[in-house]
C-alpha cells in the first residue's frame, strides 16, 4: 500500500496547484475550484502519494465558516481513505480557527460522498432543485447543501 500526506498548498506551487487542475477536471463536468486565483479565503489541502498531488479539498473562508468549493481524489487513488483525511483535515483547521460551520454542496446522485460527509458528521439542511445545469451529472440537476457545525 501506498502511503500518503496531506498538506496545505503552498501559494506559488504551481506543479502541485496543476495537478489539483487535472484531478478537478477529471472529476466534475465543471471546474468546483479556482486553483490559480488565490484570494485570501481560500483553503486547499492536497493528498500527495510519492511527492504526486493525487487529491485535494478546496474551499473559502468567509464570515467565520468555510464553503467547499470541491474534494476531488484521483480515480486510481479512491476508495482507500484519502477523501476522508482531506475532509479531516479541514475540520481540524475550522475547529482551530473557531470557525461556526462548514457547507457544501453535493449532486443527490453522488452517494459515496453523501456518504462520507454523513459519515464525519455532516447533515442535510437543504435539498436544491436545479442546482447543477443538466448535463452535469448525467442530467441530475439536484443538490444537497450539508453542513457542519460547530459548537460554541
Amino acid at each position: 500500500m501506498k502511503t500518503h500526506t496531506v498538506e496545505r498548498l503552498e501559494l506559488g506551487d504551481l506543479v502541485s496547484m496543476a495537478q489539483c487542475m487535472a484531478i478537478d477536471a477529471d472529476a466534475f463536468p465543471y471546474a468546483s475550484a479556482h486553483f490559480g486565483l488565490r484570494a485570501a479565503s481560500a483553503r486547499v489541502w492536497i493528498a500527495r502519494e510519492e511527492g504526486r498531488v493525487v487529491g485535494f479539498l478546496a474551499g473559502r473562508v468567509r464570515r467565520r465558516a468555510m464553503h467547499v468549493e470541491g474534494l476531488a481524489v484521483e480515480q486510481s487513488a479512491r476508495r482507500r481513505g484519502l477523501g476522508r483525511t482531506l475532509v479531516r483535515a479541514s475540520v481540524e483547521y475550522a475547529r482551530g480557527a473557531r470557525l461556526r460551520a462548514i457547507g457544501l454542496h453535493v449532486s443527490v446522485s453522488n452517494h459515496a460522498a453523501i456518504a462520507l460527509y454523513e459519515a464525519e458528521g455532516f447533515s442535510v439542511t437543504a435539498t436544491l432543485r436545479d442546482f447543477y445545469p443538466a448535463a452535469a451529472f448525467g442530467g441530475e440537476g439536484d443538490a444537497l447543501e450539508m453542513t457542519l457545525r460547530f459548537a460554541g
